[in-house]
């Protein structure tokens, strides 16, 4: 029970890398507010936890929205007392090179990506300062925030841009007792990689294409990724701050 006592916001919570940290949270005694668009996925997704033993409420927002991502930390001090922890998982995904991104898919690349992280960043700050006991936050960021594959520039832009706020949040707070660091997963099974899969010319040949990159010959679970999320949100990474933790089964360890 790592968390026992602390109350939590995790964004994009309702599927992915969001529903398996919800579950490892609560697992480990956290109360969480869970973030999503869709209410029937959000309440099923909180419904599930709840008969588990977890302590959890479904919150309908979108990270897009500043007012909204007020709401649900608000929501999560009315509620539980507290926020000590905040988790900016949301993501967007575009698959397409410089010269074929939109105008429009860079726009919302970079308000699911990273504006929305420092909407997040920005009031979970305000709100953990004024209850005076610090607080961890966790940003989900990628190895796209180090490496690039050439058709997803506002997924790398974005990536990178997030680690570099979770190191200023880092320095910019470390003497209040408040925590930032990312996480940095690679191919991990989700919403958002199924459909990569599903738009491919050849689904099966993606997949294994994709899984060749890994020296494991595996793509990630959520829940390899959500145990660094708890780790980063417990007090046993209490002298972590401004850090990047990569959960890539050894790909950006590789030489070729």
């Amino acid at each position: 029970m790592r968390l026992a006592g602390k109350s939590a916001v995790i964004t994009g919570a309702t599927s992915g890398l969001g529903l398996a940290t919800l579950q490892a949270m609560t697992r480990e005694g956290a109360s969480v507010i869970a973030v999503g668009r869709d209410r029937e996925r959000g309440q099923r997704a909180v419904d599930a936890v709840v008969a588990d033993g977890g302590k959890a409420l479904f919150h309908q927002g979108d990270v897009t929205v500043e007012a909204d991502i007020r709401a649900m930390i608000d929501r999560c001090r009315s509620e539980f007392g507290r926020i000590d922890i905040m988790h900016n998982n949301a993501a967007y995904l575009v698959t397409a090179a410089i010269h074929e991104t939109t105008n429009e898919q860079w726009s919302a690349s970079l308000a699911a990506n990273l504006t929305s992280v420092f909407w997040g960043t920005k009031h979970a700050v305000l709100a953990m300062r004024e209850q005076g006991h610090g607080g961890s936050i966790v940003n989900t960021a990628s190895v796209a925030g180090f490496t690039a594959t050439g058709d997803t520039a506002g997924y790398v832009a974005t990536k990178s841009g997030v680690l570099g706020l979770t190191r200023d949040t880092a320095i910019a707070y470390a003497a209040e007792g408040i925590r930032c660091n990312a996480v940095c997963p690679g191919d991990f099974d989700s919403p958002m990689l199924e459909h990569f899969f599903e738009t491919a010319t050849n689904p099966a040949a993606a997949r294994d294409s994709m899984e060749q990159l890994y020296p494991t010959r595996r793509i990630l679970s959520p829940a390899d990724v959500a145990a660094v999320i708890v780790f980063l949100a417990s007090e046993e990474s209490r002298g972590m701050t401004g850090t990047s933790m990569v959960v890539d089964d050894g790909l950006t360890a590789k030489t070729y």
